[in-house]
């Protein structure tokens, strides 16, 4: 059975951009400042900590939830027109420290033996 998988892999700008985009857009923006943290975390999951130093030099930090990430990451694609599959499964991973959008798709179809072709049919059948 063929397995079709994808790797989107993202670099900590794209991530801290997809989460700002996405928590804006959700009604939670994240604190307006200078980020002077960026942490991801793997064990239990995949998480990432931020922290943003605010004009007035206060540090706030952020604890974003693998779902929250995955979210994230997920509309980001979305808004830049990269086509995911919708019945496909979609994990967050870290590979190579960074964070990773895993597209996995299983085809269900047992194959027959028969060639790809078109489907001919005697002129008395219906279908």
């Amino acid at each position: 059975m063929p397995i079709e998988m994808r790797v989107m892999m993202y670099n900590d700008q794209e991530i801290v951009s997809a989460l700002a985009a996405f928590y804006r857009k959700s009604g939670r923006p994240l604190t307006v400042g200078q980020i002077s943290r960026y942490v991801i975390h793997e064990n239990p999951a995949v998480s990432v900590t931020l922290a943003v130093e605010t004009i007035d030099g206060e540090i706030v930090e952020h604890e974003i939830s693998e779902s929250d990430l995955a979210a994230a990451v997920i509309m980001q694609a979305i808004a830049t027109k990269v086509p995911l599959p919708a019945e496909a499964e979609k994990r967050i991973l870290v590979l190579e420290n960074q964070v990773t959008l895993v597209i996995h798709k299983r085809r269900n179809k047992i194959d027959s033996g028969r060639i790809p072709g078109p489907h001919i049919r005697s002129a008395g059948s219906r279908v």
